[in-house]
């Protein structure tokens, strides 16, 4: 059995995409596709299914997946162990205005101390595009589900709750409950926001608790998430935040039982660098720091 064709199948396993894997692995799609089938006639048995949606994988192909991994992981582990060589160089980075200026980099100081030789450029923007076009090194997405393209590591998942003053809960008092939010005041995701999650999600407060095509009207809509804190702190009603940005404001959490949307952060960068030592430094970074808060 040629190694090349468990590299082939490790990818598509990864992709569950013909096409992208073939783009990553710098081949034919019909190459790839042979190279595959010869793969499932050496072991006698399928490894994918084939559906109008794409792929996905047969028993047998989880089981080969979680083999291929682990000797990947193996052989990557020998490859670190060969270098003597320290990750230098600039590291281009890509966050949103918020999670970048709020979370990423009160911790840039750490990481430079234990990493002298790589020089961060740290690019923020207002929102994420859906599409990846990689202008950096590595994107920092709040995405609300792993997408296919390229690799994406998950770090965190963190959720959008309520938020109010304490001055507003003075002088409005706390909602008892979903259809009490009727009685408040909400302030609402503007149309131009452009966060994670579309508009209709992001102001689940409008419609939670009730019924279909009826929505709370809002008592402000804005469209930077910076102006949405701003506007709570300020006690001109309440709002839903990401519960990452907890640290960074000075509000209250009311009905924590209510949980809003999801929302996963996920560290994401081409295929072609997933051996790159920077790449490998700041992702174990990361991880080790989103784990701290954790504990």
């Amino acid at each position: 059995m040629k190694w090349d064709r468990l590299k082939y199948f490790n990818i598509v396993s990864q992709t569950l995409n013909l096409k992208r894997a073939s783009e990553i692995m710098n081949i034919s799609h019909s190459s790839l596709s042979r190279q595959i089938s010869f793969l499932e006639n050496e072991m006698k048995t399928k490894l994918f299914f084939r559906n109008s949606k794409g792929l996905s994988l047969s028993p047998d192909g989880k089981k080969l997946a979680k083999e291929v991994n682990e000797i990947s992981s193996q052989i990557e582990n020998i490859q670190n162990l060969t270098s003597s060589s320290k990750p230098a160089g600039k590291l281009r980075v890509t966050s949103t205005n918020a999670f970048g200026a709020l979370w990423i980099t009160p911790r840039i100081k750490n990481f430079i101390s234990q990493y002298p030789e790589i020089q961060i450029a740290l690019n923020l923007r207002d929102s994420e595009p859906k599409v990846l076009h990689y202008t950096s090194d590595i994107e920092i997405r709040m995405t609300e589900s792993t997408s296919q393209d390229d690799i994406q590591t998950k770090i965190s998942q963190f959720q959008y709750k309520i938020y109010a003053s304490k001055e507003y809960i003075k002088d409005f008092g706390i909602p008892e409950n979903i259809f009490d939010l009727d009685n408040h005041r909400i302030i609402a995701y503007g149309e131009t926001a452009q966060p994670p999650l579309n508009r209709t999600r992001l102001n689940w407060l409008l419609n939670i608790g009730r019924e279909k095509n009826s929505t709370r009207k809002p008592v402000l809509e804005i469209s930077n998430i910076h102006g949405i804190v701003e506007a709570t702190e300020s006690s001109i009603g309440i709002s839903s935040l990401p519960s990452w940005m907890e640290s960074f404001i000075n509000l209250e959490e009311i009905l924590p039982d209510l949980k809003g949307p999801s929302v996963n952060i996920a560290l994401c960068h081409k295929y072609d660098l997933k051996d790159d030592p920077r790449l490998k430094v700041f992702k174990k970074f990361m991880i080790d720091e989103i784990t701290k808060l954790k504990t």
